[in-house]
C-alpha cells in the first residue's frame, strides 16, 4: 500500500510508463482538460508481482502510467478503465481466478481485485503531491463498493517520499551513481569540491552544492529515506561530513575506500567520541561486491548495496 514520490515535473512530455508514483500524471491530466481514472490494487488472491496500494492512472485518450501485473492485463485494465469513464461510476472489477472475464488470466493462476476511481478530486491529489515534495507521508483513502463482504469497505493508500541519496565526493564514480540513481527514482544531491565533477552532475539534472574547505563543518538534510555516500579520495573531506550523517536518521550511510582506509575510518571516528554502535552503520568500503575498478561498475556496486539496505515499506 506504499508508494514512492516521483518528482517528475508536470509539464513534461515524457512519462516513465513504469514508475510506482502516478499522481503527479493524473495532475498533469486535470491541467490539460483531460479526464483520468486511478485505478488501484486492492486485494490479491494469491502471489503477485504488485502489491496491496499499487496504482496505474488512465487518461481518456488511453495514454496510462504505471502497472499492476507483469504486464499481461494492462490493456485489459485501460479498456475497463474508459469504460468507467464513460459511464461517470467508480467499479471494482476482479481478474484472474474467480473473475467473469473468463478469457483474461493471470499466469500465476492468481485473482486480484482492482478499484477504478473517476472521481478522485484534482485538489486531493495536489495535496498529497506537495505534502510528498515536503517529504512528508501521506495517504488517500478510498471507499470501496459494499457488496462484496470479502474485502473492506475502506482502504488507504500510502505515499512515502522518494528515496533520497547524498553523494558526497569527487570523480568519475560519484557522477556515474547520481545516473544511475536518477534512473532508479532517487532525488539525488552532490556535494563536492571538484568544478568538473559538479559540471558533468548538473548536466544530469542532480542539484549540487559546491564544497570550499575540509575545515567547515556542513549539515545534512538527511532523513530516513536517505542514504549518504562519502565517494573523497582525500579522505578528509569526510571530518567534515560525518557527524552530520552519524546524527542523522539516514538508513544507509557508505564510505569507499579500501579495508586499510575503513580501520583509520573507524578509529578516528571512536577516538573523536562516536559509539561503536554509530560507528557500525557506516558501510566501509561501500558497495556490494569488491574489486570494481570502473567508475560503472563501481556505481553499480555501491548502489546495489544502497538498494540490499534499505528499508521494507512500513
Amino acid at each position: 500500500m506504499d508508494h514512492e514520490k516521483c518528482d517528475m515535473k508536470h509539464n513534461q512530455m515524457q512519462w516513465d510508463a513504469l514508475t510506482d508514483y502516478v499522481l503527479d500524471y493524473a495532475i498533469d491530466c486535470a491541467r490539460k482538460g483531460n479526464r483520468y481514472v486511478i485505478v488501484t490494487l486492492v486485494r490479491i488472491d494469491g502471489s503477485s508481482p504488485r502489491y496491496p496500494g499499487a496504482q496505474m492512472v488512465v487518461s481518456e485518450d488511453g495514454s496510462f502510467i504505471g502497472y499492476l501485473s507483469g504486464g499481461c492485463i494492462e490493456r485489459a485494465i485501460v479498456a475497463e478503465a474508459l469504460g468507467a469513464l464513460t459511464s461517470g461510476q467508480n467499479r471494482l472489477v476482479r481478474y484472474g481466478e474467480g473473475s467473469e472475464y473468463f478469457d483474461i488470466q493471470l499466469p500465476c493462476g492468481s485473482g486480484i481485485d482492482l478499484y477504478f476511481d473517476v472521481s478522485q478530486p484534482t485538489e486531493t491529489l495536489i495535496s498529497i503531491d506537495r505534502g510528498l515534495q515536503q517529504r512528508c507521508p501521506q495517504i488517500m483513502t478510498l471507499h470501496l463498493p459494499a457488496f462484496r463482504s470479502d474485502i473492506a469497505s475502506v482502504f488507504t493508500v500510502h505515499y512515502r517520499p522518494r528515496r533520497q541519496l547524498i553523494i558526497a565526493g569527487s570523480g568519475p564514480s560519484a557522477v556515474q551513481l547520481a545516473r544511475l540513481a536518477i534512473i532508479s527514482e532517487f532525488d539525488v544531491q552532490l556535494l563536492s569540491p571538484d568544478a568538473m565533477t559538479r559540471e558533468h552532475a548538473k548536466s544530469l539534472g542532480v542539484e549540487v552544492i559546491a564544497l570550499v574547505s575540509t575545515t567547515k563543518t556542513y549539515a545534512l538534510a538527511a532523513d530516513a529515506r536517505t542514504a549518504v555516500v562519502f565517494m573523497f579520495h582525500d579522505h578528509l573531506w569526510e571530518d567534515a561530513f560525518m557527524p552530520s550523517a552519524l546524527a542523522s536518521p539516514a538508513y544507509y550511510i557508505g564510505a569507499i575506500g579500501n579495508e586499510a582506509a575503513h580501520v583509520r575510518r573507524r578509529e578516528a571516528l571512536l577516538k573523536s567520541g562516536f559509539s561503536q554502535e554509530n560507528i557500525e552503520r557506516i558501510h566501509g568500503p561501500a558497495g556490494l561486491f569488491r574489486g570494481s575498478k570502473s567508475a560503472r561498475d563501481i556505481a553499480i556496486s555501491v548502489l546495489a548495496d544502497i538498494v540490499k539496505n534499505q528499508p521494507s515499506a512500513p
